[in-house]
C-alpha cells in the first residue's frame, strides 16, 4: 500500500511540474517589426505571406507604440487603409516570459507584448494562443488526475445529488466487490453498505468515520459538491485500515514488550550493554555507570580500555563467534568484575550485535574466601575432633596434657614426651601432627631402639652412591629427608648413640642433614617431636646422653600421667575398646559394675596398651554377652579377686595410719566417682553415710569427683 501511494504521489508531482507552462513556451519570438509609417500593403504581404496572426508596432525611436492583429489588418482593406498607425491598436499589457499560462487568461485582449527579465521586448502572444495552450494544459491535467484516480490505493466514489454513483475508481470497485459497468449509475446502497454520503447530500457537510465490514476495517472521508451554492452531489474517499491495524496492533504489543525490555535492563543490578560489531555502545542501563564508575555512558566500549579495564571483549567475541567471559578488576573502583560478552547473529550468521553483562562479584569473592577459610577451619575442628576422640582425657592431669598439645601444634618448638611405656606417647605425638599447620605434610616415626646402631645414621641422613659396601648405586634418601616439610617422631630417644646424638644436635642447630659418604650439607625443614620412658637427665648425669641434646630436645616437655595416676579415664577407655572390638569382631559384650571396679583397681604396669590387651583378651575368651568379676580372675592373679575390696596394691613403704588414710580417701573418691551420691557410696563401704561426709572433710580434697555436695 504504502508503494502505490508513494507512486501515486509521485505521478501528480511530476504531472504539475510538467503543467506549468509559462508565456516564453508558447509566446511568437519577434521575426518582423512594423513601424507606425510603414505603408500598409507592406504590412498585409507580411502577414499573407508569413501567416502572422499578430505583430508589434514601433514609432521611429524604436518604441513600442502598438499591436496588430489579424482582425486590424482585415479592417485595414476595407477601409483602403494607407499606413499602418491607422489600423494599429494600443497596447495595455505587457507579459513577461515567465508568467504562467494559467494567469494570463484571464486577460481578454487578443495580443500582448512580451519581455524578457532584462525588460527586452522579444516577442508577442496571442489571446487564441494562450487558450489553445490553456485547453492543452487542462486536457493533460484531466488526464493525469484521472490516473492518479485509477492508480489509488484509496477507494473514491462520488454520487449525485439523486444518490446514484458517478464515478468509481478501481480500488472502490474492488473494495465493493463489483465492476464499474454494474456500479456508474446505480444507486448507492445497491453497491456498497456505508450509506453516508447520502446524508452528506442532505446536510451539505462533511463527515468522516470508521466502519467495519465483515472483518474489514475502513476510514472513509465524505465531502460534499457544490454549484452555484447547491450540493449537487458527493465524493467519498475511504481506506481499508485492516491490515494497517493489525500491524498497529502488533507494534503497540511490541512496543509494551520493548517497554517491559527496559524495564527489566533498568532494573538488573548488573550491567547490561549492546553494541554494533565494532564496540559502538547502542544501549546500556544504570547499573553500568554505577559497577564501572562513569559519569555518563561512552559512545564506544573501547573508551573503557585502559582506563576502567583490560580486555577489549566485543574484539574476542567477533574473532571466536562465541560466548566470552573474562574477569578483570576494575581499576577505578577495584571491584572484580565477570564480563561476559554474546554474540547476536543475524540471518547471514554475522555477528550484528553483542550483548555484555557485566557483574560485580567482589563481595561474591569475598565471601567466597570466607566461606572457603570456614570450611577449612571447621575441617580442622572437625579433625581435631575426631582426633581428641582417640585421647580420653577425664582425669585432670590428662585434660592438661591435651590443654598442652593443642597449645603447641600450631608452633614448630620441638617436643619431649616423657611417659611409661604404653601411655600413648605416639598417639600424642601424631596429635600434635594433625593440628600443625604441617598436617598434609608427611609424618615419619622412627624407633631409636629398633634400629640396628650401625644402620641407624644410614637410615636417618641416608647415604651416597657406594658409601659403604653394599650400598645402593643410586644412594639412599634418609628418614630426615623424607620428613622434609613435615614432622618426625624420634621414639626411644634414650637408646640413641652418642655418635648419632652428635649429628642430630646439629640437626636441631643448623636445619641440615649430610648423607653418608656425603661432604654437602642439605637443607630441611622438619619440625621434631621425641620420647623416651627414660630418665634424660639422669642419663645425662651418668654421662650416657648429651647434655646440650637435652637441652635442645626438652624445650617443650610433655609428661604422659601412667594410667594408675588417672583411673577416672579407665571406665571411659573400656567403652571405646569396647566399640572397637565389638566392630572388629562383629560381637557385643559389656563389663558389669563389679568389673569395671577391679579393673580400676589394677595398678596397670602396662598403662593403656596393657589395658586394651586386656580387654581384647576378655572379648575373645569370655563366652557369654557379659564380662564379669570372674572373668577377669582367669587373667588375673585370682588372689587379687577374692573380693572386689581385696584390689589394693601397695607399691611403697609409708606410715600405716598415713596409708590407712590414703585408701579410705581413694575409696571413698572412688565411689562417689562411679554412684555419685554420699548415701549409695556409704551403703557400697558399708559405713553410714554421715561417716562419709565427716571423711570427706577430714580429708578436704579439691575435687571429689561425682561427689554432690552432701546430697542423700
Amino acid at each position: 500500500m504504502l508503494n502505490k501511494i508513494t507512486k501515486a504521489q509521485h505521478v501528480l508531482l511530476r504531472s504539475e511540474l510538467k503543467l506549468l507552462y509559462r508565456v516564453k513556451d508558447v509566446m511568437t519570438r519577434t521575426s518582423f517589426k512594423f513601424f507606425e509609417n510603414d505603408d500598409f500593403h507592406y504590412c498585409l504581404n507580411t502577414f499573407v505571406e508569413s501567416r502572422l496572426d499578430g505583430a508589434l508596432v514601433f514609432n521611429h525611436l524604436d518604441e513600442l507604440v502598438g499591436i496588430l492583429t489579424e482582425k486590424e489588418v482585415l479592417k485595414g482593406v476595407v477601409i483602403n487603409t494607407k499606413k499602418v498607425k491607422e489600423i494599429m491598436k494600443p497596447y495595455e499589457l505587457i507579459l513577461n516570459e515567465d508568467d504562467l499560462i494559467k494567469s494570463a487568461i484571464h486577460y481578454l485582449d487578443s495580443i500582448y507584448p512580451v519581455k524578457n527579465h532584462k525588460g527586452e521586448l522579444t516577442g508577442f502572444i496571442t489571446r487564441s494562443r494562450i487558450l489553445e495552450k490553456y485547453g492543452e494544459q487542462t486536457q493533460e491535467e484531466l488526464s493525469h488526475l484521472d490516473a492518479i484516480f485509477n492508480s489509488a490505493h484509496n477507494g473514491i466514489l462520488s454520487i449525485d445529488d439523486k444518490g446514484c454513483i458517478t464515478s468509481i475508481n478501481p480500488a472502490a470497485v474492488r473494495m465493493a466487490g463489483t465492476t464499474r459497468e454494474k456500479a456508474i449509475g446505480k444507486f448507492l446502497t445497491d453497491v456498497v453498505s456505508p450509506s453516508g454520503l447520502l446524508e452528506v447530500i442532505r446536510t451539505g457537510k462533511p463527515h468522516s468515520e470508521k466502519y467495519q465490514v465483515g472483518k474489514r476495517k475502513y476510514v472513509t472521508n465524505r465531502t460534499p459538491i457544490f454549484r452555484n451554492g447547491h450540493v449537487v452531489g458527493a465524493v467519498g474517499v475511504f481506506q481499508d485500515i485492516s491490515e494497517i491495524e493489525f500491524i498497529s496492533e502488533e507494534l503497540s504489543s511490541v512496543k509494551n514488550i520493548l517497554n517491559e525490555l527496559d524495564i527489566v535492563l533498568e532494573s538488573s543490578y548488573d550491567a547490561i550493554l549492546i553494541t554494533d560489531d565494532k564496540g559502538k555502545i547502542i544501549k546500556a542501563n544504570k547499573a553500568f555507570k554505577r559497577i564501572l564508575g562513569l559519569n555518563e555512558i561512552p559512545d564506544n566500549y573501547e573508551f573503557l580500555i585502559g582506563t576502567y579495564i583490560e580486555s577489549f571483549l566485543v574484539s574476542k567475541v567477533i574473532e571466536k563467534k562465541d560466548t566470552v567471559t573474562v574477569m578483570e578488576r576494575n581499576k577505578v573502583k577495584n571491584n572484580l568484575l565477570m564480563i561476559t560478552g554474546t554474540p547476536v547473529l543475524n540471518t547471514d550468521s554475522n555477528i550484528e550485535r553483542v550483548v555484555i553483562n557485566i557483574r560485580d562479584i567482589t563481595e561474591l569473592d569475598k565471601l567466597r574466601r570466607e566461606l572457603d577459610e570456614t570450611k577449612k577451619y571447621l575441617s580442622q575442628l572437625e579433625d581435631e575432633k575426631n582426633l581428641s576422640k582417640k585421647f580420653i582425657a577425664q582425669s585432670p592431669s590428662m585434660k592438661q596434657v591435651m590443654v598442652t598439645v593443642q597449645q603447641i601444634a600450631k608452633v614448630d618448638s620441638t617436643v619431649l614426651i616423657l611417659g611409661e611405656s604404653g601411655v600413648g606417647k605416639e598417639e600424642i605425638s601424631k596429635f600434635i601432627h594433625q593440628l600443625s599447620d604441617r598436617n598434609e605434610k608427611p609424618f615419619i616415626k622412627v624407633n631409636c631402639g629398633a634400629i640396628p646402631e650401625h644402620l641407624l645414621e644410614s637410615e636417618l641422613f641416608g647415604y651416597e652412591p657406594g658409601a659403604f659396601t653394599g650400598a645402593s648405586k643410586s644412594g639412599k634418601m634418609g628418614l630426615f629427608e623424607a620428613a622434609h616439610k613435615g614432622t618426625i617422631f624420634l621414639d626411644e630417644i634414650g637408646e640413641l648413640p652418642l655418635l648419632l646424638q652428635v649429628k642430630l644436635l646439629r640437626v636441631l642447630q643448623e636445619k641440615e642433614i649430610t648423607r653418608v659418604g656425603g661432604v654437602r650439607p642439605k637443607k630441611i625443614d622438619v619440625r621434631i617431636i621425641a620420647a623416651t620412658n627414660q630418665d634424660l637427665s639422669g642419663l645425662v648425669d651418668k654421662g650416657e646422653f648429651r647434655k646440650d641434646l637435652y637441652y635442645r630436645l626438652n624445650v617443650v616437655p610433655i609428661y604422659v600421667p601412667p594410667l594408675r595416676e588417672r583411673v577416672e579415664d579407665i571406665p571411659l577407655l573400656l567403652a571405646l575398646y569396647q566399640q572397637r572390638f565389638a566392630k572388629q569382631y562383629k560381637m557385643e559384650k559389656k563389663f558389669t559394675s563389679e568389673a569395671i571396679n577391679a579393673l580400676m583397681q589394677y595398678h596397670w604396669p602396662g598403662n593403656v596398651r596393657e589395658l586394651a590387651n586386656v580387654v581384647e583378651r576378655l572379648f575373645v575368651t569370655t563366652p557369654g554377652p557379659t564380662i564379669e568379676l570372674k572373668d577377669i580372675g582367669i587373667i588375673f592373679d585370682s588372689t587379687m579377686i577374692e573380693s572386689q575390696e581385696s584390689f589394693v596394691f601397695v607399691n611403697g613403704i609409708l606410715p600405716l595410719k598415713k596409708a590407712v588414710d590414703e585408701v579410705e580417701k581413694q575409696l571413698i573418691k572412688k565411689a562417689l566417682h562411679i554412684y555419685k551420691s554420699t548415701r549409695r557410696t556409704a551403703k557400697v563401704l558399708q559405713i553410714n553415710q554421715s561417716t562419709v561426709v565427716r571423711k570427706m572433710q577430714k580429708f578436704q580434697e579439691a575435687d571429689w569427683s561425682g561427689e554432690e555436695g552432701g546430697r542423700s
